[in-house]
């Protein structure tokens, strides 16, 4: 009987500590999901231990499988490091950009080209068309020659266009009107054209540019950006939607210090807090922040997330009615993510630079013209003879814009060639 009673309380104590062992066992491994975050800094860790090929490979597997569950489109890190292209770099702002910033100088070289040889000819037509001696127009060739060469040669962007002004004022007067439409569409376009990428350079050194790329690209920021672009509540509120975007749920407890300050704070906080509920299962929790935020700051992202939020508890009267609403709208539901859209602090865009400094130069032109051709009057069509073996002036005379529009093409050309071996290497 004592044999049998000890043999009872050996079999309890072993497989009470079996089940116990069980138990912690199965604690251990209920873990959450690494983030997006942890899964990159693990990347990145291998790569410095040098780990082997295929467990690199499945860093990277898990990376974009996780991914595919987040608010998130595109990981530039990736790519960056490993070294090759692991994703396809999605178009965006920033690539009209740089298209923009390398495209234009070819174009301003060959258009500023033909605007010189354009003031060129006109410059000596109109002297060598006045009745002045010869000495007089021998030393005002040289002069204005070398002021109009000297002008282009430094390529100061005001002074080309007061000289284009003065020009312009010289060709009506010698009534050379095609030259005068052409002079005045080559002007135009460069004003265009330089103020482009004026516009286009300031962007691509804008940190608020960058920012909203990041947004709308990746789908989310990087804090050390955020902390440049945005002060206060707004850098904390922001920091915190990055973070949940690349799954780190845990980030959201950070959101009880911020003393909202606004509509669009306060709803913000709610749409991250009803975001982290839903990834949770909470749907409840997650409808209840979803529909407070949408009573202060209403959004289509917000309706958005309730749609999502009342289907997930087979609330379909309500779903239905949301999704006519999104529907009336013109946002298609069946081609949004089957997770609530998280909403990043808005930030604004830098304004248009309008070229005013080259407006003025080419009206201060315009009006320095109308004073030269009061003091120094031309005969049209009364010029020096040995005018015409200067090569080129036949053409420019018989108003024939061919060849300079062919000048024009070779320097665009030999500049896009150069702008390209420049970037390659």
């Amino acid at each position: 009987m004592m044999m049998l009673r000890s043999f009872l309380v050996v079999l309890i104590i072993f497989f009470s500590g079996s089940a116990l062992c069980s138990v912690n066992i199965k604690n251990e491994t209920i873990k959450a999901e690494p983030s997006l975050y942890d899964l990159i800094l693990k990347l990145e860790n291998d790569l410095r231990e040098k780990r082997n090929n295929s467990e690199i490979a499945k860093d990277i597997t898990l990376i974009k499988e996780t991914k595919k569950k987040l608010p998130v489109s595109y990981i530039p890190e990736l790519n960056y490091l490993v070294s090759q292209e692991v994703e396809k770099v999605p178009p965006s702002q920033i690539t009209t950009l740089k298209k923009l910033v390398f495209h234009i100088p070819p174009l301003t070289a060959a258009l500023k080209v033909f605007i010189f040889l354009t003031l060129l000819f006109t410059l000596l037509t109109y002297i060598q068309s006045t009745n002045f001696q010869p000495i007089f127009k021998r030393v005002s060739t040289v002069i204005g020659t070398t002021i109009l060469t000297t002008s282009f040669i430094i390529d100061k962007a005001i002074l080309i266009f007061f000289l284009s002004g003065f020009g312009l004022v010289l060709l009506l007067s010698l009534k050379k009107n095609k030259w005068s439409i052409y002079l005045s569409g080559a002007i135009l376009t460069l004003l265009s054209l330089q103020t482009l990428y004026e516009n286009a350079s300031l962007r691509l050194k804008s940190e608020e540019t960058f920012y909203s790329i990041k947004v709308e690209r990746d789908g989310y920021v990087p804090h050390h950006l955020i902390d440049k672009v945005l002060k206060g509540n707004r850098a904390k509120v922001e920091k915190v939607t990055s973070d949940l975007a690349l799954g780190k749920l845990s980030s959201v407890l950070l959101l009880k210090d911020v003393k909202a300050t606004s509509p669009l704070e306060k709803a913000l906080i709610l749409n991250d807090y009803g975001y982290a509920e839903f990834l949770k299962g909470n749907y409840q929790q997650a409808l209840h922040y979803f529909k407070t935020a949408d009573k202060i700051y209403p959004t289509v992202q917000i309706k958005y997330n309730l749609y999502l939020s009342y289907s997930s508890l087979l609330k379909l009267e309500d779903a239905n009615r949301l999704k006519k609403e999104l529907l009336n709208m013109g946002i298609l539901v069946e081609k949004l993510p089957p997770i609530p859209i998280l909403i990043h602090v808005p930030v604004p865009t830098p304004g248009l630079t309008l070229p005013i400094n080259l407006t003025a130069g080419l009206l201060l032109g315009l009006i320095a013209g109308l004073i030269f051709i009061k003091f120094l009057v031309a005969n049209p069509g009364n010029f020096d003879p040995d005018l015409l073996l200067f090569p080129g002036t036949r053409s420019f005379i018989n108003d024939n814009i061919r060849p300079f529009i062919l000048i024009s093409i070779i320097i665009f050309a030999v500049n896009l060639f150069l702008g390209r071996m420049v970037c390659s290497v």
